[in-house]
């Protein structure tokens, strides 16, 4: 493993305004549990109500119990997941892998020449050289949703991901795993692609990680590449033709910005 701008510069980000290890702290203490809600209780109203005239006689008044309407219980929500990806298939890339574990470590990465420096003491996570990775340590935010990530290309040789952009609509992704919290198995978790989006890391982070949110009602999965390095001549590692057909852009700004480091995200929701 090695440290990569393929990254989502989480502990930078100014729309988290928090570092990633602060957010795995959080994460430990707030998680909400996993093991889906305890079954709604039926309420009870009405009750005896007087039915008829009083008799002139001294007999009691006769009493007839209303029916006793009752409500509707609310439907269990559906449990939430922290899925460990552990293989990652996508049969219209061809695309059958094992997914690494990423750790959360100091970004010691050196500034951009000509472009604003880092904030210190910001987190990243590790990527591998080859293949691809998910946060190994739960993060808070990612709760019903599945992140992996990995090279478009490395050194020159392109990497498991170059092949995102060839992903359209109604493409279908497949995860195994475990759930983060409870341990539990988790096998054939089927994704339909939605939406391709071309970010920046910031507006990449708010994509998976918006501040905030509640988790989504249905899983998603965000599979993550380099679209173009930081910095002064870079140029763009995926098609770009493609991807501005394709992806929506969520970039604020000029996306011709150097300093703008370029991500492409692919996201899918459960079917």
């Amino acid at each position: 493993m090695h440290e990569s701008r393929v990254r989502s510069h989480l502990g930078t980000s100014a729309a988290l305004g928090l570092t990633l290890l602060a957010m795995l702290v959080v994460a430990c203490s707030a998680r909400t549990a996993l093991e889906g809600s305890p079954t709604p209780t039926e309420g009870v109203s009405g009750g005896p109500s007087v039915v008829g005239k009083a008799p002139s006689t001294s007999a009691a008044p006769t009493l007839t119990a209303s029916p006793t309407p009752a409500s509707t219980p609310s439907p269990t929500p559906a449990p939430v997941l922290d899925v460990r990806a552990s293989r990652l298939r996508i049969p219209a890339l061809g695309i059958d892998a094992p997914v690494q574990g990423s750790q959360v470590v100091p970004d010691t990465s050196a500034p951009t020449p000509g472009c604003p420096p880092a904030e210190p003491g910001g987190e990243t996570l590790t990527v591998p050289e080859q293949g691809i990775a998910t946060p190994e340590a739960p993060i808070e935010g990612l709760e019903n949703k599945v992140w992996v990530f990995g090279h478009s290309r490395w050194l020159g040789a392109p990497g498991l991901f170059f092949s995102l952009p060839e992903l359209n609509p109604g493409d279908e992704v497949v995860v195994d795993g475990y759930d983060r919290a409870s341990g539990a198995a988790v096998s054939g978790l089927r994704f339909v692609v939605g939406n391709l989006y071309l970010t920046d890391t910031v507006s990449g982070t708010q994509l998976v990680l918006p501040e905030g949110a509640s988790p989504p009602p249905r899983p998603l999965v965000y599979l993550q590449t380099s679209v173009r390095e930081d910095g002064a001549g870079r140029a763009w590692i995926l098609d770009r033709a493609t991807i501005l057909g394709k992806a929506r852009n969520l970039i604020e700004g000029d996306a011709n910005d150097p300093c703008k480091y370029l991500l492409l995200f692919v996201e899918g929701v459960a079917g």
